[in-house]
């Protein structure tokens, strides 16, 4: 009787020990299960700060284009209060020795040199030269021209005055009686004299400058119209 109970308390014994063997590894694989979700959780938490660091990122530069263009609008407007109010012959449409239609007012951004002549005035023909010169030297930086205060002459006279003579950079057009009108309003008689050979400038915002007479040289018609283009 000894004997069978010392088996049966060994089987028990033996019993008792597997079961707390089960319980531990059971609670051993449960725990990195569980160490894996926080890791899991801390992986997303991270990426979910980057991604809101990448948005904050988007909106700081979405805002710094935005002041970029809003400082590009700025000077946008500064450029444009720096125009003046064109006159009304800077209005007038003329018509140029190739049929093209066009306005003083049209060139505004650009230095605008006008020159008044006649084609039977040798001094106009004389100050032409020179202008063409100038013309030539600056090319696409200014505008130049000639316009003639003969309103009854036809464009074609000027076209063929103007080839004659070797004035290929100047614009050549003929005065409208109302445009004639309106000029000598604005500068005076002297202006619709070719003998005196009137001439102004007007700078890059629309501002005409005071009526000039008597000759000058290419050289200070450049100078002239790069200090207008500033």
């Amino acid at each position: 009787m000894s004997v069978t109970r010392s088996f049966a308390a060994a089987a028990v014994g033996a019993a008792l020990l597997l079961a707390a063997c089960g319980d531990d590894s059971t609670q051993s694989s449960a725990t990195p299960t569980t160490e894996a979700m926080t890791e899991e959780s801390m992986v997303d938490e991270t990426m979910t700060d980057e991604t809101m660091t990448d948005e904050t990122m988007t909106e700081e530069s979405m805002t710094e284009e935005t002041m970029v263009d809003e400082t590009m609008t700025d000077e946008t407007m500064v450029d444009d209060s720096m125009m003046v109010e064109l006159a009304a012959w800077q209005n007038i449409t003329l018509t140029d020795v190739d049929g093209a239609t066009f306005t003083l007012g049209d060139f505004v951004g650009t230095p605008v040199f006008v020159e008044h002549f006649a084609t039977w005035c040798p001094k106009c023909r004389e100050q032409l030269e020179k202008t063409n010169a100038a013309a030539g030297t600056l090319g696409d930086d200014a505008v130049f021209l000639a316009l003639s205060v003969e309103t009854d002459l036809s464009a074609g006279d000027v076209a063929e005055y103007a080839a004659d003579n070797g004035f290929d950079n100047i614009r050549f057009a003929v005065m409208t009686p109302e445009f004639l009108a309106a000029i000598s309003d604005a500068y005076g008689n002297s202006s619709i004299n070719p003998p005196s050979t009137p001439h102004f400038i007007i700078d890059t915002h629309g501002a005409a400058g005071e009526l000039d007479t008597g000759s000058k040289s290419a050289d200070d018609i450049v100078k002239a119209l790069q200090t207008a283009a500033m």
